[in-house]
């Protein structure tokens, strides 16, 4: 709402406020010329007297002219009784026709007479006393009291509350169809319209409150929704007919205070936040700290005074937030802003007005307040809503705008996928490598090696059956190595003396031909068995350890021995009384692909690699952790274990 659309919106609300504010003051006008020519009746005059609060009768003197409408307490202040008042009146139409009356306020209670008849009397005329003070009321008057030749009078009763304006509004006789007519005017004015407007005030603050209650950050909703509720309990002031359920008007006054006083404080916060400037917290906090004090003054203070003051204070709390209000709009120059402050000025001009209606200043009978808050509350409904929807549409444009990025980033999350699949691929393929030739190093590599050493231990050249045997050896090891993904669903050996047989058929000979002496120790049956990927695993160790003895050690005795330390542990250790090596140096620089290829294997499986070594006694244990082949429960994490006591290896 900017530009050329928002000013030409606002000119027209401009021409629309001035066209109702027209009509408001012409209608009084048009109306009381119509009522005036509708009959010829007509009254004479109007006396007033006061009496005392137990008489029953009018009084027979003391009585004084007065003009209606008819504000006691400007004449006599402080008096609690009943005010006499006599009308009295005459008619050019044939009293033979019906003659009607119309009142359109007795402030607070009262009764009415035609002559000695009695046409009507309120509910309650003592504390707590009825409320006609806005409730316009005509009657026919009876022909039996209602004297040919004149006069006529009409003796009205009225009491009232000093501090509340007692007194009498305007009476008017005629035909009963021009004072039902002008019954219905006043009823307009000063219930109908009231009715509606509460009515619609409460429909519109019910839903700020529903659409604010799931939405507690949208505080701009719960100050409309509060506004609305406050301005409804200080209205519904005006629509009472009795004071019910408070024990008597002071008490139905201090409530009705108070609703003035949180309306002002709501409403001032809500007009800074209409404009999206709202208070800081610490104005919030002394905003809220004054209400309270003012509401304690209302409710606890006795009398009228102190609640009266209380409520003037806020009216002038009204008026300096409508000021900085103007102000703050004639700075920013927004439209909005603007907007705000045209209608706060409206509606300060409508309070002055009516102020001079009350203070008799103003010829009217109606009061236009109550119309303009309705007004700046649906002016709020509207600019509320515009704000709902640019909200709205920047939701809108940031959900575009979210969409776009995941969007992008969905693509470079598929590109990074895609190019960490190849990195894994070309990894998987360097693992296979890498295990193919740890394979090979510790498989076929350690049969050739025994291979060689068997010819170059031989005097003689091998036999045919020889060579042919030492081939199928190898052919066996590199299909092992081919097919070793197949031991994965193979058994493994039903005891431990069957996993060493191929050990033993490899080794013993070459350890024979090289004068070794070899013992081989296992358990009689498995405590728990080993998987066949496990025996797999300690049978390429034992045959790297027992190559690299061949090789390197210089070793005349040999033992391979495999033991449970405990039930969930399996170790093979192999020892042999060679010239030995420096272990850890060879472990921290991994020297040798087979010993790294011991350690990386039995660390996959979640096992640990110990070696130890000095001249005359090397040991190399292999610990292999277990699980219950029983339950589908993963090997465990790899751990460290201690290697087991060194044993006395004798001297061959």
């Amino acid at each position: 709402m900017t530009g050329f659309g928002g000013h030409r919106l606002a000119r027209s609300l401009w021409r629309l406020c001035s066209l109702l504010l027209a009509w408001l003051c012409w209608m009084p006008a048009a109306h009381a010329s119509t009522a005036a020519q509708a009959c010829s009746a007509r009254i004479d005059s109007t006396m007033a007297a006061r009496a005392d609060a137990a008489a029953t009768q009018a009084p027979t003197q003391g009585w004084e002219a007065v003009t209606l409408p008819d504000n006691w307490s400007r004449r006599w202040p402080g008096h609690h009784g009943p005010v006499w008042y006599r009308i009295t009146w005459s008619t050019d139409c044939p009293l033979t026709s019906p003659v009607a009356m119309t009142v359109d306020s007795i402030n607070m209670a009262g009764e009415v007479y035609s002559n000695q008849d009695l046409i009507w009397r309120d509910h309650h005329l003592q504390e707590p006393l009825s409320r006609s003070w806005s409730t316009a009321r005509s009657w026919v008057l009876p022909q039996s009291s209602l004297q040919p030749q004149g006069p006529n009078t009409i003796w009205l009763r009225v009491v009232g509350v000093p501090e509340l304006r007692p007194g009498l509004g305007v009476v008017e006789v005629g035909t009963p169809e021009a004072m039902l007519a002008s019954q219905r005017h006043h009823d307009w004015n000063t219930r109908t319209l009231f009715q509606l407007n509460l009515t619609l005030s409460a429909t519109l603050g019910i839903m700020a409150l529903v659409v604010w209650l799931p939405r507690r950050k949208q505080s701009l909703l719960g100050w409309y929704a509060l506004v609305s509720l406050c301005w409804v309990l200080f209205g519904s002031n005006v629509l009472l007919t009795e004071t019910w359920p408070f024990p008597d008007s002071l008490a139905m006054a201090r409530v009705n205070h108070l609703a003035y006083i949180g309306y002002i404080a709501s409403f001032a916060v809500f007009c800074w936040q209409l404009i999206e400037s709202p208070l800081s917290r610490r104005q919030l906090q002394r905003l809220g700290g004054l209400t309270l004090v003012a509401g304690a003054v209302v409710m606890a203070t006795p009398g009228w005074f102190p609640m009266q003051r209380a409520a003037d204070f806020y009216t002038l709390i009204f008026l300096g937030n409508t000021a900085l209000v103007i102000r703050h709009a004639w700075r920013t120059r927004a439209l909005q802003h603007q907007l705000v402050a045209v209608y706060l000025l409206l509606m300060v001009s409508m309070g002055v007005r009516d102020l001079l209606v009350v203070a008799e200043i103003w010829p009217s009978r109606n009061f236009y307040s109550a119309y303009t808050a309705l007004l700046f509350m649906l002016l709020s409904a509207v600019l509320m809503r515009r704000r709902i929807l640019q909200d709205a549409q920047r939701i809108e444009r940031f959900n575009q705008e979210l969409s776009e990025t995941v969007a992008r980033a969905c693509d470079e999350l598929n590109t990074t996928l895609s190019q960490e699949h190849a990195l894994a691929l070309a990894n998987a393929h360097l693992q296979e490598r890498l295990q193919l030739a740890q394979d090979l190093h510790d498989g076929l590599g350690g049969q050739i090696v025994r291979s060689i050493m068997l010819v170059e231990q031989s005097d003689a050249p091998p036999s045919k059956e020889r060579y042919l045997s030492m081939l199928k050896l190898l052919r066996d090891d590199l299909r092992q190595v081919v097919d070793s993904d197949g031991s994965i669903g193979a058994n493994a050996p039903t005891t431990p003396e069957e996993w060493t047989i191929p050990l033993r058929y490899r080794f013993v000979t070459l350890f024979d031909d090289l004068e070794m002496s070899s013992e081989w120790l296992t358990p009689a049956h498995w405590e728990t068995p080993p998987s066949a990927l496990q025996c797999m695993l300690l049978a390429r160790v034992a045959e790297e350890a027992l190559t690299n003895i061949v090789k390197h050690s210089q070793a005349r005795m040999v033992r391979v021995n495999l033991l449970y330390p405990d039930a969930r542990q399996l170790v093979l250790r192999i020892e042999d009384d060679g010239i030995g090596f420096d272990a850890p140096i060879a472990l921290r620089a991994g020297l040798g692909i087979g010993m790294s290829s011991m350690r990386a294997r039995m660390e996959r499986m979640g096992g640990a690699l110990h070696v130890r070594s000095r001249p005359g006694h090397t040991v190399i244990e292999a610990c292999l952790p277990l699980a219950d082949l029983g339950a589908a429960a993963p090997l465990p994490a790899p751990r460290t274990s201690a290697p087991l006591p060194m044993p006395h290896m004798p001297t061959p």
